[in-house]
């Protein structure tokens, strides 16, 4: 009990003190609060709070709501410094609802910018998307250019991410045209402008390296080079460095790319750990590269050691952790080679979100063949032919395999072309989108609804039509109840009047709704269409990828995924 007591009054103490420290601090200039924070955003998380909750509080004695979201914002900088990625996407939240609330137009679309980086590490990449587009509408609402560039650049790196390189770069290149005849006014000075071109170019850089398209890339470094330091926003000369670096290693020309690398970490330094371990990947990646294997391990793994990687980082470190593997293995240090070799077998299955058995199985191939690879080398046996017959009888399995999928594969393309074209058919000749799919039931509840007065049959087929013209039946809570109860029914009066109307019971009524709207939605919105199954499902009222694909299929015959192929070879 005394303990007790004791630990209260500490944390009284502590409470009181740190609350008149903030009312003291709060009496400074905003920029002398503002030094602070930035003093401390990336190494103390509690004197960065403070400092923020000072800057907030002189905010409000001023009636300054900008300078108050300024504020807000700081804690979230710096929860996401720290690696507090949950912590940050709640104060972001926060942040932007306190934005709405306020009426700040440009402090709610930054909120939302920030909140939808941070759903890649606290959510996963089709949320990350969902929020971008958030963005964009909100950007095309407030009439921003320059946060619908920000928004179509972040869409960018996603499409990057799922492996849709050259559509990213036909966006990017529309953005960099965008800055590249851009006038200054009283949003962008020329050095804004400038240092946005040097970062998209910088990426478009990195896209041309990843299709191996070294000419391409070189191109837009030179487009970087155009500018002197002078032009630029601090530290965006770096990106230039960091290209050519990238290209120099492409070409192994290695002891370039190192002196590149060091130029860009000396341009822009930063005590921010996870440019440091970026740091330590580049250069022990390049000393990989020279055979260097002792110097690179000993890099790479104080890099490792430096950071603590957190469990939602995991996935992110893929190619850190190959590197290390390879480094280890290169040493003789098998036993570390093969521990790091299965992190980044762990973190490339957490990257790349692997469904397919297939995929799972090669996967289990390479782990098998590297385990084969080490064991040769530490026992010194060479079974360098059993193993080749070991792939090779693989590769026949495989081949078979593909062989008997083609077929199948090939057989239904050609049913399920035959059936899209007859729904592209439907959809010409519909007048109305519930012309598109109008399922009949054969077996209904209350086939008659002459004991429904007339007056009342109408005001629900009335209702009815409003609560479509609103798209309520996209909203998972649509419901007999809930739509009577919104109308001004009961449910039984409500099915007879269906089911005599339509012909059709109240569930296939809300279906055929939802399908229709699916179908002409994924076949003129292009975003729409990079959604996944599971994000579409949603946005049409079905709780599961699966209920929405079982009614999708069984009111087109087709797939959801087939018919956004096939629109997107139309499109």
């Amino acid at each position: 009990m005394k303990f007790f007591c004791s630990a209260i009054l500490i944390v009284l103490s502590i409470s009181t003190s740190l609350s008149q420290s903030e009312g003291e601090f709060s009496h400074l200039s905003f920029d002398s609060i503002n030094d602070t924070i930035h003093k401390y955003s990336y190494t103390d998380v509690d004197r960065t709070i403070t400092a923020a909750n000072a800057y907030i509080l002189k905010s409000q004695r001023e009636n300054d709501l900008i300078n108050e979201w300024v504020g807000l914002n700081a804690i979230a900088v710096s929860y996401y410094h720290n690696r507090m990625f949950k912590e940050s996407s709640e104060q972001s939240e926060k942040n932007m609802h306190f934005a709405q609330k306020h009426n700040l137009r440009e402090q709610e679309m930054e909120s939302l910018a920030y909140l939808s980086d941070l759903q890649l590490v606290v959510s996963d990449v089709s949320t990350q998307l969902e929020y971008y587009e958030d963005l964009l509408q909100l950007a095309e609402t407030y009439k921003s250019n320059f946060y619908k560039q920000i928004a179509y650049n972040k869409i960018a790196s996603v499409l990057d991410v799922s492996g849709d390189t050259r559509k990213a770069i036909n966006i990017r290149k529309k953005s960099l045209d965008f800055f590249e005849n851009k006038t200054v006014d009283s949003t962008f000075t020329q050095k804004s402008i400038n240092s946005k071109i040097a970062m998209i170019s910088f990426y478009l850089s990195n896209s041309y390296l990843e299709l191996e398209k070294v000419d391409s890339a070189k191109l837009y470094v030179d487009k970087i080079k155009q500018f002197s330091e002078k032009d630029l926003d601090t530290c965006y000369m770096a990106f230039s460095y960091a290209a050519e670096a990238e290209i120099a290693y492409t070409e192994k020309r290695f002891k370039e790319a190192k002196k590149l690398y060091h130029k860009y970490f000396d341009v822009c330094p930063t005590e921010y750990d996870l440019i440091k371990i970026n740091y330590a990947y580049l250069i022990g990646k390049i000393e990989l590269a020279e055979g260097n294997y002792h110097l690179s391990s000993e890099i790479l793994q104080k890099g490792l050691d430096d950071y603590n990687v957190t469990s939602v980082e995991e996935g992110f470190m893929k190619d850190y952790y190959e590197k290390l593997a390879e480094a280890y293995k290169q040493t003789g240090n098998f036993e570390r080679a093969s521990f790091y070799f299965e992190k980044y077998l762990t973190s490339k299955e957490k990257q790349t979100e692997l469904k397919d058995s297939a995929k799972k199985s090669l996967l289990e191939n390479e782990r098998e063949a590297f385990r084969n690879e080490v064991n040769s080398l530490i026992t010194e046996k060479e079974n360098k032919q059993s193993y080749l017959n070991y792939l090779m009888l693989s590769a026949s399995l495989v081949i078979l395999i593909l062989l008997f999928v083609l077929l199948r594969f090939y057989k239904n393309k050609k049913a399920n072309e035959f059936k899209f074209e007859q729904l592209l058919a439907k959809i010409e000749a519909a007048k109305q989108s519930d012309e598109i799919i109008d399922t009949k039931d054969e077996d209904l509840e209350e086939k008659n609804s002459n004991d429904v007065p007339e007056d009342i049959k109408q005001h629900i087929l009335d209702g009815l039509k409003k609560l479509e013209k609103q798209e309520y039946f996209l909203k998972q809570e649509c419901s007999s109840y809930n739509v009577a109860k919104k109308i001004g029914t009961n449910t039984s009066y409500l099915s007879k009047v269906i089911n005599s109307h339509y012909g059709k019971n109240f569930n296939t009524y809300i279906n055929d709704l939802r399908i229709n709207y699916a179908i002409l939605r994924l076949k003129n919105d292009v975003i729409f269409r990079s959604y996944s199954i599971q994000s579409i499902a949603e946005e049409v009222g079905y709780k599961s990828a699966d209920s929405f694909t079982k009614y999708f299929k069984k009111d087109t015959g087709l797939n959801p995924s087939f018919y956004i192929k096939e629109i997107k070879n139309i499109a």
